[in-house]
């Protein structure tokens, strides 16, 4: 008598396909989800850095209108926005009435002496520099656009 398996025996051989066939598609979704989620988490890691700014894009326009009333010069000058060529001492001397320095300025000038290590008239002269250059401005004032009219120059 020949030996036969189990698979070779009709009523195993049911059993054990369709078990093969569920393990078989079980595993391969599981090793699918897997192998996706790897690959969103290199991507996540490679560009968080955008992420990060498109975050902080998504923030600010969500803030668009929000005006820290409370904020003066006092507390521009608490904050360390401060030096000789930039008193802001002599505004709160005059009791100027103004709201002080702009919310966006402050925040860069802070990000810029932070990350660069740099006194706050560097951070400040290159602030200016940058929304100059944003702004397609020479660094005298002069527009760059090749359309510019100008006269006595």
């Amino acid at each position: 008598m020949p030996q036969q398996s189990l698979t070779d025996d009709g009523k195993n051989k049911g059993e054990h396909q369709s078990y093969y066939n569920y393990t078989k598609k079980h595993v391969n979704a599981r090793n699918s989800i897997v192998v996706i989620l790897i690959i969103a988490a290199i991507l996540v890691f490679h560009f968080r850095h955008r992420i990060a700014a498109a975050h902080d894009r998504w923030r600010t326009r969500r803030r668009m209108g929000y005006v820290n009333l409370d904020s003066s010069f006092q507390d521009d000058l608490e904050g360390g926005l401060n030096s000789e060529s930039f008193d802001i001492r002599s505004n709160i001397d005059s009791e100027d009435s103004r709201k002080g320095l702009s919310e966006e300025g402050k925040r860069e000038i802070k990000r810029i002496m932070n990350e660069r290590g740099i006194t706050f008239d560097e951070a400040r002269l290159e602030y200016t520099r940058s929304r100059l250059a944003e702004n397609n401005i020479d660094a005298d004032g002069m527009p760059l656009d090749p359309k510019t009219v100008t006269f006595g120059r």
